[in-house]
């Protein structure tokens, strides 16, 4: 999916990994990511961010979510992440990072809000149900504190990608906001939906998915009530492209994920936008038969959308990269063969990922567009 940008805006990426492959510095199956345009990456998000009076909380899953890439988007000017789930906010906290929200996607388990509260201390928690709420406010009961939250609202209407269906129904809210207004424990400040931002089918910009529509009728149910509402969170796609359109709908918060290695579905189509791709997935020919390449797999991931491939001791071939069904393991990736291809070549494919739900490593270089790039980080297995 990401292959020809990438070869137009980084190839200097491309380049580095031929170099750390052929000296054995990075094995196959590793994706390997460019932190020095990360972090460029993200000073510009944290610039437009700051320019539109929008504040962002970053997303480490697709890239490995370790504490080592949240303390360098720290560092470059967004100062707090939002974790997919528990695990992911623990291996951040542990390495010195800032937690700004918990609960979405994965909410906490019953017995883990105390150590939510006392340990991993997040400055909002997003619930899906009134039962959940009961539960964070009486442990916030037990420790005298009072936990800002957001509610995940939902209507029959909403898009909702599968295995994420949850949330307040937005029909019922008036009563459920009620019901929550008892609990002691908790403030309610605002609102989520997720995704609230898709790829238009021009594929030339981006536009709003009815969940917008949610999130703003909610808002209203809250106001009239006497909430006073200072978070509304529209996460999917933030980006720079995106900032300006969030702030205009009086969005107030949003989670940069893929914009961080400039991955969002527009940076497939559009070569202007500010974030550079800065991520590619390393591989090697394992074995070929008469019709196939097989490549070293376990980083694949099935909405990967990917049609081709590099190969060669340069990375500087093309091969038809076929379709990895997600329906089986995938041990090995497939490229049609041609008759330049040795075991042992390199392979290199460029497509959004989700690395903390594969098997693959993660190298982070430095100075790719030297003759000697450096490994600065190596993180085994993605978590």
């Amino acid at each position: 999916m990401f292959i020809d940008v990438l070869r137009k805006r980084n190839p200097a990426l491309i380049n580095a990994a031929a170099i750390l492959h052929k000296s054995g510095v990075i094995p196959p199956n590793t994706y390997v990511i460019d932190l020095d345009s990360v972090e460029k990456n993200v000073r510009s998000l944290a610039k437009t961010a700051e320019s539109n009076r929008l504040q962002l909380y970053y997303m480490t899953k697709q890239i490995g979510r370790s504490g080592f890439i949240g303390r360098i988007i720290q560092a470059n000017g967004i100062k707090q992440a939002v974790a997919v789930d528990i695990d992911e906010a623990f291996n951040l906290f542990e390495a010195g990072c800032n937690i700004g929200n918990l609960g979405h996607l994965v909410q906490p388990g019953q017995y883990q809000w105390d150590t939510v509260l006392t340990k991993l201390k997040p400055e909002v928690i997003t619930l899906f149900s009134l039962e959940k709420a009961v539960q964070l406010s009486k442990s916030a009961i037990k420790f005298g504190l009072k936990q800002d939250v957001i509610l995940r609202v939902i209507s029959k209407d909403d898009l909702i990608f599968p295995g994420q269906y949850g949330g307040f129904s937005l029909e019922q809210l008036d009563y459920s906001v009620r019901e929550l207004k008892k609990l002691q424990g908790i403030n309610l400040i605002g609102l989520t939906c997720f995704p609230v931002m898709q790829l238009n089918s021009e594929k030339d910009g981006f536009e709003f998915t009815s969940n917008l529509q949610t999130i703003l009728k909610a808002r209203d149910t809250l106001l009239n009530q006497g909430i006073k509402v200072l978070h509304l969170n529209a996460p999917s796609s933030t980006s720079c492209e995106t900032i300006p359109m969030l702030k205009k709908v009086g969005i107030t918060h949003g989670e940069p994920g893929h914009a961080l290695t400039g991955t969002t579905p527009l940076h497939a189509y559009n070569e202007d936008l500010l974030e550079i791709p800065s991520i590619a997935y390393l591989s090697e020919i394992s074995h070929m038969d008469e019709e196939h390449a097989y490549t070293i797999a376990g980083g694949f991931y099935a909405r990967s959308n990917m049609s081709k491939a590099l190969f060669g001791e340069r990375l500087n071939r093309e091969a038809i990269a076929e379709y990895a069904s997600p329906e089986n393991i995938d041990y090995y990736g497939s490229l049609t063969r041609n008759s330049n291809m040795k075991v042992g070549d390199p392979v290199l494919y460029a497509f959004r990922t989700q690395i903390f739900v594969t098997r693959s490593h993660v190298a982070f270089i430095k100075n790719t567009d030297s003759k000697t790039p450096e490994l600065v980080h190596f993180q085994r297995r993605g978590v």
